[in-house]
């Protein structure tokens, strides 16, 4: 009892420490909003309530505060991220439920070579990853890889008859975090990698005049990109060794159980056709404009019509309406399946905390942040290492988008009066401009904890090493590149 309480008075006490920090320039509204959420963050680590109950903490303090009115606050938790997060999750059951999943994980477990080793079934797997992500959005990409990558957790886990909850924990984390970590490595490659990069060159055109060309930004992007995916690896390797080393069972097995498969069936080709859409619709918005032209009506329409927060929802309703037995009038999933498996929790802390992200940039926190970084002396030196620290530090409480923006105005100018090239400066923002150490830092973590494989705890911990190393290295290839780039 006397640790629970301590638990629970940690939040109310952060609270007050941050409400009474002398944070001059930020209005007593967005010092509210930040105690509380330094409060939530607090209670889900120490966890005295469930993740979803404590992300409903600024319903209950925004209006008695005075912070903003209760259909105010409400209207906050309108975020996309919520059937985002539904969407996938559903897929990724529907995948299992039918028999796919397992199809899949055989699949790629027979690739020669492969399926000996663990060490080669994860550096392959994020390989993967980071090579997809180089011309797909990385929300698009974790949310391909994700499902699959589970499926292989499930299997390896079945093979060695270890199938109950929490087996293999480390193996589990490796696979969701080397998920996410494959996408944001792919994601440095190219312009089309992750949103936050068309911004970025988007910024900078409007600053400097100065265009960022598709090969010009991947002279850069993809010796970077592959040098991360490396050492993604070996910080996973170090935090998350894997409990085994090979995967019992060797290939003859596999191959047997390949046999056993058989044809697919009804509910198998369903899930298969919706992950073929799923994939088109992410993809096309991304190829259109370079096989079409930026400018061409279709192009144009795409970009406009068919976001990547259009996905999750069209992937629920062909789940929902795509018959598995006719005869028996089953569909591909039903409604008792949503209930029992949408990681509502995950769904509830992700669009909390995004709430408050909002709320923020409401009341002055953007601003505040903004003349904080203005005030701070930079020169040639320190600028190559602040702008890319600073983005990874600010994309933890603010979307990668609206963290290149912001800072772009800051940093791209500060390079043109230091003589440093803007172009490289402007790239390196956007190379972290992706959170890794929190679940609500965007849709790509929220992705990767609503796996259920990931312990908020761990996330963090080494997310927050992750995002250290990954802005070092940033700085340092840009140091390199920027008098060629």
């Amino acid at each position: 009892m006397t640790k629970h309480l301590l638990r629970f008075l940690s939040g109310p006490i952060v609270f007050i420490l941050f409400n009474s920090l002398p944070l001059a320039g930020l209005p007593r509204p967005g010092r509210l909003v930040l105690a509380t959420f330094a409060w939530a963050v607090v209670w889900w680590i120490t966890q005295p309530v469930p993740w979803g109950i404590t992300a409903l903490l600024p319903l209950i303090l925004f209006p008695a505060l005075g912070v903003m009115s209760a259909a105010e606050t409400a209207g906050l938790y309108g975020q996309t991220v919520f059937f985002w997060v539904m969407g996938l999750a559903l897929l990724g059951y529907a995948m299992q439920k039918h028999g796919l999943a397992k199809r899949f994980a055989i699949a790629i477990l027979n690739i020669q070579g492969v399926a000996t080793s663990t060490h080669r079934l994860l550096f392959f797997y994020m390989l993967a990853g980071t090579i997809l992500s180089m011309f797909v959005s990385d929300s698009a990409v974790v949310a391909m890889m994700m499902p699959i990558g589970i499926a292989l957790l499930s299997y390896v886990r079945t093979l060695a008859g270890r199938s109950e909850a929490g087996a293999f924990h480390n193996l589990g984390n490796f696979i969701a975090l080397g998920t996410l970590y494959a996408a944001v490595a792919g994601g440095v490659a190219t312009v089309a990698g992750a949103p936050p990069n068309i911004v970025a060159a988007t910024v900078l055109e409007k600053l400097t005049g100065e265009t960022i060309s598709w090969f010009r930004w991947m002279k850069v992007g993809v010796p970077l990109s592959l040098a991360v995916v490396v050492i993604f690896y070996f910080i996973l390797r170090f935090f998350f060794k894997p409990e085994i080393t090979a995967i019992p069972g060797g290939r003859e097995f596999l191959r047997e159980e390949a046999r056993k498969l058989g044809k697919m069936n009804r509910g198998e080709k369903n899930v298969l056709f919706t992950f073929g859409v799923m994939v088109v619709l992410f993809t096309v918005p991304s190829i259109a404009p370079f096989a079409l032209g930026e400018q061409h009506p279709v192009a144009v329409w795409l970009r406009q019509s068919l976001s990547i927060w259009t996905v999750p929802p069209i992937v629920m309703f062909l789940l929902f309406a795509l018959p598995s037995d006719i005869r028996s009038g089953e569909f591909t999933l039903g409604w008792r399946d949503a209930v029992e498996r949408t990681p509502w929790h995950a769904m509830l802390l992700c669009t909390g905390a995004i709430a408050m992200t909002e709320a923020l940039g409401r009341f002055g926190f953007i601003e505040f942040m903004k003349t904080a970084l203005a005030e701070t002396g930079v020169s040639s030196a320190t600028l190559p290492f602040l702008a890319p620290f600073a983005a990874a530090a600010m994309t933890e409480m603010a979307s990668g988008t609206a963290t290149v923006a912001l800072l772009g105005n800051i940093f791209i100018p500060a390079a043109v009066q230091l003589g440093y090239n803007p172009a490289s400066i402007t790239v390196a923002m956007a190379n972290v401009a992706i959170g890794m150490a929190f679940p609500w830092s965007g849709a790509p973590t929220a992705v990767a904890f609503a796996s259920g494989e990931i312990d908020i705890k761990d996330m963090m911990r080494v997310g927050l090493v992750a995002d250290a190393i990954l802005a070092l290295t940033v700085a340092l290839v840009h140091l390199l590149f920027a008098p060629i780039f």
